[in-house]
């Protein structure tokens, strides 16, 4: 049972080497990476061919998700209690605030969002989900990091921490007081921490039983992000933020 065990680690490793900034691989590319015999991610990459979670690009020779992960993350959307009521409070949130809004959770040492509302003047529309991004340096993550157990945070500030920005909090000394500090005032602000010239502020959302299950996060330009803008725009969030975590 162990070695079985195993082996579906590494085949969901394989699987997960495929990200927005690598979506297609190669057998050596996923072998450095994941530090596996070449013959062994052949062997896995084969099998998911066949199942149709990979297909192979016959131009590069590289391989990219195929339309069965599509088909699960759709199962999984639509089969979420919340989607409806999320993608409502996402869009009343947008309205009221007059900028993007977004829904995240957490995924390992990131933020993954999965939707967003924007308002009727963005020209930004993008689409979001599945995209990933530090919790230590964005609103929304560290809105949900002041939240986690002790010892989780010890374990992610063992690793250096990334500097985006010349505002990003890359001392885990100041990172451990600021996440204090949102603890103490009930939301986070990203200071131009992620991307210069955009600050964002999130709120932390919570099950039933008090434990942290996501976030949301309005963002924008930093110049419409003054002390009061962030007060007012924290309260607003946190209204549908205990809305949604009541109805988890």
């Amino acid at each position: 049972m162990e070695g079985k065990v195993k082996s579906l680690e590494k085949a969901l490793k394989v699987i997960e080497s495929f990200t927005v900034t690598r979506p297609e691989l190669g057998i050596t590319e996923i072998s450095n990476l994941l530090d596996l015999n070449k013959s062994n991610v052949h062997n896995i990459i084969s099998t998911f061919e066949k199942m149709g979670y990979v297909v192979k690009n016959e131009v590069s020779g590289k391989y990219r998700l195929g339309m069965k992960v599509m088909r699960l993350s759709h199962v999984l959307s639509t089969t979420m209690v919340f989607h409806n009521e999320i993608h409502r409070c996402l869009n009343e949130l947008s309205a009221l605030i007059d900028e993007i809004v977004y829904f995240g959770i957490p995924n390992e040492n990131k933020v993954m969002y999965l939707y967003a509302a924007f308002p009727e003047k963005s020209f930004n529309t993008r689409w979001v989900q599945g995209m990933t991004a530090p919790l230590v340096s964005t609103g929304i993550g560290k809105a949900m990091l002041a939240y986690m157990c002790d010892e989780y945070i010890d374990t992610l500030l063992e690793e250096p921490l990334v500097r985006f920005t010349d505002f990003t909090i890359t001392d885990p000394v100041l990172l451990r007081r600021e996440l204090s500090l949102i603890k103490k005032r009930g939301y986070s602000i990203d200071n131009m921490e992620h991307e210069f010239g955009v600050k964002c502020v999130g709120v932390p959302i919570f099950d039933q039983f008090g434990t942290v299950i996501g976030a949301f996060s309005a963002s924008g330009p930093s110049l419409r992000f003054d002390d009061e803008s962030s007060i007012r725009f924290a309260e607003i969030l946190r209204e549908k933020a205990e809305f949604i975590g009541k109805s988890w």
